[in-house]
């Protein structure tokens, strides 16, 4: 591997080294950046192929860089490596919609591979990118767009390529998770998201996270992939975990259950929800910033995945294995590119667009007298319920969007004197429970 290419390459030479750019060298390029330059026997031994890093693209040459990346791969002129016709591929490491889709859709225009770990630009605009890397004949890998390190997009695109798909989902944000697992141990919102924002794993704006935004990009990106149609995030109906309240997580320690943050879809619905986990459930498992994937398939059955999501190290890995298998199909010569991402999808239904899954609801109630009256305004409104046996709560049967507007109806009408409405999670059907779920 050199650190540039030679001027003379002639990109018609099917036998060349592949050449790279680079564009970001924040808190994951520059781990890419790293791997990268150390990586010079590793990665050509994976992948058959030699490579040149040929330049990175930085907004400003002014800026501290890691000692271990030669000064002289730096360049302010992040359009003209993706423009330079000698690229083979571009990693995308700058984020946002802003822009890093324009050279993303430049390079791809270009007949080059791209490698990106760019949630928010696959969760609003994949199908189209993946329906244009289809059209150029080149790759579009995404890896280390959900779940850091797991191995989920390869998962779902390679492995399970054969599989009909029935659910996908989790705890997809690792900062919310480390927030909940604070809140579990006593401490308040407020007080878990300093410490959350203290040791790096929160931003100092957290909305994205705390809102379930990232949540939901990443959950529409692992829609895409499993079944093949064009969600995006908007689409999803999503709640945060802002209005949750040590109270809500005593009523979850005192049934057996845990408060997480689960972002899923199935072939028909998709949410982001806080929702109550039964302690034994795989989804109730990480602590900290992990997180925990799982794909529910009508052959394969369930598939846990569980790790550290995010940081720049495991994302970085991440980065640099979609490069490994980019770098394989182009030695295969098979530039139609990884089979992941590279393919086009049909449009969602009208039908399916923002509905949620159906899922029960437990009401903590705002005072710990008789349960009954409020059993029997839900009723009286058409809604299921029955008492939390010794709680103060009741559970309604499975609602979908609607029914739980009805149920922020009667609070508002002061029918219901709830101080917090929260899912409780349910499998799918064809998915053995790992606890048994409260009758009603």
């Amino acid at each position: 591997m050199s650190l540039t290419h030679p001027a003379h390459a002639d990109r018609t030479d099917a036998n060349r080294d592949v050449r790279i750019a680079l564009l970001g060298c924040g808190t994951v390029g520059s781990g890419v950046a790293r791997l990268l330059v150390n990586s010079t026997s590793s990665v050509p031994a994976r992948s058959g192929v030699d490579y040149w890093l040929a330049g990175i693209g930085v907004r400003s040459l002014s800026k501290p860089r890691p000692p271990e990346i030669p000064a002289g791969l730096f360049t302010e002129d992040a359009r003209g490596l993706v423009d330079d016709p000698t690229i083979d591929v571009v990693i995308e490491c700058i984020g946002g919609t802003g822009v890093a889709a324009e050279f993303v859709v430049a390079a791809l225009e270009a007949r080059k591979h791209v490698v990106t770990a760019n949630k928010d630009l696959l969760a609003t605009r994949g199908p189209e990118l993946r329906a244009l890397a289809a059209a150029r004949g080149v790759t579009i890998a995404y890896e280390a767009a959900v779940g850091g390190a797991i191995p989920i997009v390869r998962t779902i695109a390679e492995s399970l390529a054969g599989e009909e798909i029935l659910e996908v989902g989790g705890v997809l944000n690792g900062t919310t998770n480390f927030i909940l697992s604070e809140m579990f141990g006593g401490a308040t919102y407020a007080g878990a998201l300093a410490a959350a924002q203290r040791l790096g794993f929160a931003e100092t704006d957290p909305t994205n996270d705390v809102a379930g935004i990232d949540a939901a990009h990443k959950l529409a990106i692992l829609a895409q992939l499993a079944f093949r149609r064009g969600l995006v995030t908007h689409e999803i109906p999503r709640t945060g975990i802002t209005a949750l309240s040590r109270d809500d997580h005593g009523l979850a320690k005192r049934a057996g259950w845990r408060l997480k943050l689960i972002a899923c879809a199935r072939t028909d619905s998709s949410i982001v929800t806080p929702a109550y986990v039964p302690t034994e459930h795989p989804f109730a498992q990480p602590v900290g910033p992990q997180n925990c994937i799982r794909v529910t398939g009508r052959s394969s059955g369930s598939l846990t995945f569980a790790g550290t999501g995010a940081g720049s190290g495991p994302t970085a890995s991440s980065v640099v294995g979609d490069v490994v298998a980019v770098l394989r199909r182009i030695t295969a010569n098979r530039n139609a590119g990884v089979s992941t991402a590279s393919t086009m999808l049909e449009p969602v239904r009208e039908d399916v667009l923002e509905k949620s899954i159906p899922l029960r609801r437990v009401l903590r109630l705002a005072t710990l007298g008789d349960v009954r009256p409020a059993r029997e305004a839900l009723v009286g409104s058409g809604i299921a319920a029955e008492p939390l046996d010794g709680l103060p709560a009741v559970v309604t049967a499975p609602l979908d969007s609607e029914g739980a507007r009805c149920i922020e109806t009667l609070i508002a009408a002061r029918e219901i004197g709830a101080a917090s409405v929260i899912p409780l999670w349910e499998d799918l059907s064809v998915v053995p429970s790992t606890s048994p779920l409260l009758e009603v």
